[in-house]
């Protein structure tokens, strides 16, 4: 039995005629699940779970939540590791007709607490290392997810509609506090059928699970494959901090489909073997901006790949739109982000609200089967994004405050943002919530927020510019030990005041001036002490090539001086082409390059305190 069982039930629709699905993704996992039940469901490592084991162990999630006094209506987070059991406790939910927030382990808990009161959770489903985080202070009733031999019989609540809410998604926001996107069952299952439909028409057996579950490019690969009657691989997180490990995985279990982010695609393949990290069949890359070079490097390795670049913000369920990508896409200014996905309504307008001309730049509105239902508790925000436009084919659209521009055919370019909104390392990221946080702490009066690149054609990394006398390492804990690691600067520049444009805007041409000619960062000045010959030395020009700078000390960390997780796997890739039995573990459990250089020689770390787990938000 394969995974086209679905497809003969499926017909192409028109832009402007969305489905109505007939139930919920609950009842269509059912479906599965009965028809598909030895087929395997999930893999891990050495660990598979066939379809009827996985529908088992969620059903003893759903037993455990009708026992909790949670239904219809209700929220139910998860607190827990990259592994099979995130998706037994999505499928629990969805059973007793709850909705699921995925809260991302790697966060620190005040940023956990923020979300768990954001979403107003009723219960948190966790694994074994993170229960005791899911436990008090947090109030709510918690529990491990059960595997097969613990489960019970997957059955559905008997009212389950289609409009009822799948799945709430945590994005940033721009008073300073996070917002929650809510998208019900019915956008859900229109993305599926319009993915199916989009890519290859042959089924795709495997779907690899490369990226963190909390963001929706995840999603491409779970639902791709688990409403689908296909097998999902999640692969660990340090797996994918591993081109290496990665590579083996996939030699040994090929995936017919893959998603990554560009940047994420690209620190792989510039540490790896490039060819050794695709799929089989179909790669998805989405997130961010998809560079050129790197979409004609995909396709010169391995010119049989279906390859598709994706957008879609979160309000909008998934992808909106995708482009079939070819060489030719190599000698653009971008890659397109294509045409809409069907049950997709798309409208370019100008600042008065009316449609413009192809090739004319406007905002992209997004409406139709696709649409949320708002945003969590916000009806002031939701009756200000999502809109109502007149004509024959109008209806509550999602204002994007992207720019786009649509060329002869509907293809779309996606020129920028229209706002302040960012993208690093694909996830979103409204500056005002990083100043509101910079402003909170002792030592700050000032803040600004942006992104910037540092090399021509390097991944956007965020910035802050500060006015204060607050030590600047300690500024990057304070952050580390609140925010998510996205939204954490990788720089962070000290000024004696915010120049303003004429428009009475921070300038930020005049700032990088500014701190370039000054040659003084928050976070720089010279080494106190500077590295040892050897290991020491050696760690630090890994570390000075990763980071972008001229000198580093011996007891500098690596998070508090722009590190992050794509960082990180460049460090970790090259030191082990020196020390090939460095495992990804070490280089988080030792902070320092004096701590490092010790484990690595054997002489016993200097400093052992634990980077914190946001490092990894892959």
């Amino acid at each position: 039995m394969t995974a086209d069982l679905l497809r003969e039930e499926r017909t192409m629709a028109p832009e402007t005629a969305p489905r109505t699905p007939s139930g919920t993704a609950a009842h269509r996992f059912l479906d599965i699940a009965a028809r598909c039940g030895a087929r395997p469901a999930l893999r891990q490592g050495d660990v598979t779970y066939t379809y009827e084991e996985l529908a088992r162990s969620a059903g003893g999630v759903a037993r455990w939540l009708r026992e909790q006094g949670v239904g219809r209506g209700d929220v139910v987070a998860t607190l827990m590791d990259r592994s099979p059991r995130c998706m037994a406790a999505v499928l629990g939910a969805w059973a007793v007709g709850a909705a699921y927030v995925h809260l991302e382990a790697a966060d620190p808990d005040p940023r956990v607490a923020t979300l768990l009161a954001t979403t107003g959770a009723r219960a948190v489903l966790t694994d074994e290392r993170n229960a005791p985080r899911a436990r008090d202070p947090y109030g709510r009733p918690s529990r491990t997810v059960p595997d097969a031999a613990q489960g019970a019989p997957y059955e559905i609540g008997p009212d389950l509609d289609p409009a009822d809410v799948a799945y709430l998604v945590c994005t940033s926001g721009s008073t300073g506090t996070p917002k929650a996107v809510v998208v019900q069952h019915s956008a859900l299952l229109n993305y599926c059928d319009a993915f199916w439909e989009r890519v290859t028409p042959e089924a795709l057996d495997s779907f690899g699970l490369a990226t963190t579950f909390a963001a929706d490019l995840g999603k491409v690969s779970v639902y791709g494959a688990l409403l689908s009657g296909a097998r999902l691989d999640v692969y660990p997180r340090d797996t994918t901090l591993d081109p290496a490990a990665l590579a083996a995985d996939l030699k040994a279990h090929p995936a017919d489909c893959l998603t990554y982010t560009p940047s994420q695609l690209e620190a792989l393949g510039a540490e790896g073997d490039l060819a050794a990290l695709l799929p089989e069949r179909v790669l998805v890359v989405a997130g961010e901006a998809f560079p050129p070079r790197l979409a004609e490097a995909v396709l010169r390795v391995r010119p049989d790949l279906e390859v598709h670049n994706g957008y879609g913000p979160s309000e909008a369920t998934i992808l909106a739109t995708t482009h079939r990508v070819d060489l030719a896409d190599g000698g653009r200014a971008r890659v397109p982000v294509g045409t809409p996905l069907a049950g997709v309504r798309a409208r370019v307008l100008g600042e008065d609200g009316r449609p413009v001309p192809d090739g004319t730049p406007g905002i992209l509105y997004l409406g139709g089967a696709c649409a949320a239902a708002g945003y969590l508790g916000e009806p002031e925000l939701t009756a200000a994004k999502f809109v109502a436009l007149d004509g024959p084919e109008g209806g509550v659209f999602y204002c994007t405050d992207d720019l786009v521009v649509r060329e002869p055919g509907g293809v779309l370019d996606y020129l920028g943002r229209a706002d302040r909104q960012l993208k690093v390392r694909g996830n979103r990221v409204e500056p005002g919530e990083v100043e509101s946080a910079l402003l909170a702490l002792p030592g700050v009066r000032q803040a600004v927020v942006t992104g910037e690149r540092p090399a021509p054609e390097a991944p956007l990394e965020l910035v802050a510019y500060l006015v204060g006398e607050a030590d600047p390492r300690e500024l990057t804990r304070e952050l580390r030990a609140t925010l998510s690691a996205a939204l954490v600067p990788s720089r962070l520049h000290v000024v004696p005041a915010i120049p303003v444009n004429l428009n009475g805007k921070a300038d930020f041409a005049a700032l990088r001036a500014a701190v370039e000619a000054a040659a003084r960062t928050l976070a720089g000045g010279a080494p106190a002490e500077p590295p040892r010959p050897g290991t020491e030395q050696l760690i630090a020009d890994i570390w000075a090539q990763a980071l972008g700078r001229d000198a580093l000390g011996r007891n500098e960390r690596f998070l508090e001086i722009g590190g992050d997780s794509f960082k990180a796997l460049t460090v970790f890739a090259r030191l082990r082409k020196h020390h090939p039995k460095l495992v990804i573990a070490q280089l988080y459990a030792h902070a320092t390059i004096a701590a490092l250089a010790a484990e690595l020689d054997g002489t016993g770390a200097t400093d052992k305190t634990p980077a914190p787990a946001a490092v990894v938000e892959l």
